[in-house]
């Protein structure tokens, strides 16, 4: 499998401003000495050393994440408004001519996972195919809804795409394009699901909009362990810092210390901080990164874990 990122964020999209631009820039030139700009290799050298928070961002689109099977079959799960560059990435794919076939899993239907699908331009060809999966009852008319005369100005049989549907039971063991999936129910208002998908032994988890407090994690994540354990690539919701999620209980949002504590305990080889919340900035992404490898190396003194931790960023592509 091979991943793609296309939205990191929560809530709602968080843009990057004139103001945030000119704040990277004067961090950068007043940590320059004369040796980084000499030359064009130099400065190259020079940005290279800087952190992603200074000389990029971790992105401001909602969920989105593309997974490519090992003969290239297109899965989308989540449609926040990282859909929108992804339809246009795929369009010479033959999505652009009405030849494009895939397959799009929503773990939930809040706003945030589904608010890209009307500048998903792969939708409105005619021809092109795609299979809509979910455990929710009723996707259909959830995504209708969003296309209502009073929401948008396209109604959703606009989109000319072909569109089939197909509801999963929470226990059911399903496959597509040789991908073996299931998921499971996690605690989030309106209800929400985590996927596994597993791959020539290899395991994914994607695990966004899931609440596991602090007041309730060790009596409800042990239901939980072996359905992340020994996770390749583990992804998980950490929107929250520990102290923010103390005073948010029933958000349906977990932190950064909790997905680690987790990822420790099934045996997680890779853990992606993700679902960002949309009043970070890149630089509090950083912190939020330090402190779970501080988190790690307090409760793994003895180095017994290889597990490696990243802060999910758009663009970002993983391999299993």
């Amino acid at each position: 499998m091979k991943l793609q990122f296309w939205g990191v964020r929560g809530s709602i999209p968080s843009v990057v401003n004139g103001d945030i631009i000119r704040s990277k820039i004067k961090k950068v030139l007043s940590c320059a000495s004369a040796g980084d700009i000499l030359d064009d290799q130099s400065i190259e050298q020079y940005l290279d050393s800087l952190p992603p928070s200074l000389i990029s961002t971790y992105g401001g689109n909602t969920t989105c994440l593309e997974i490519r099977s090992k003969n290239n079959d297109l899965i989308i799960v989540d449609a926040g408004t990282g859909i929108r560059s992804l339809g246009n990435s795929i369009l010479s794919e033959g999505f652009g001519t009405g030849k494009g076939k895939g397959h799009i899993l929503f773990t939930h239907t809040h706003w945030d996972h589904i608010h890209g699908i009307p500048f998903f331009v792969p939708l409105y060809i005619h021809g092109n195919i795609f299979d809509f999966h979910s455990i929710h009852q009723n996707l259909e008319k959830r995504l209708a809804y969003q296309h209502s005369k009073h929401h948008f100005p396209i109604p959703f049989e606009g989109l000319k795409a072909t569109k089939r549907y197909h509801e999963h039971k929470e226990e059911e063991k399903w496959e597509i394009c040789g991908i073996q999936i299931s998921q499971k129910s996690v605690k989030h208002p309106g209800g929400s699901y985590s996927f596994s998908f597993e791959e020539d032994g290899k395991k994914l988890i994607f695990c966004t909009d899931a609440e596991f407090n602090p007041q309730t994690i060790d009596r409800s994540i042990e239901s939980y362990l072996d359905y992340f354990r020994n996770a390749d690539i583990l992804i998980f919701d950490t929107q929250y810092t520990l102290a923010e999620q103390i005073q948010k209980i029933d958000w349906g949002h977990s932190s950064a210390s909790i997905a680690t504590d987790i990822a420790l305990k099934s045996n997680a080889r890779k853990l992606i901080l993700f679902h960002h919340d949309p009043s970070y900035t890149d630089e509090m992404l950083d912190q939020v990164f330090l402190r779970a490898v501080q988190y790690k190396s307090v409760f793994d003194s003895q180095k017994k874990s290889n597990l490696e931790i990243l802060v999910a960023q758009e663009g970002m592509n993983l391999q299993l």
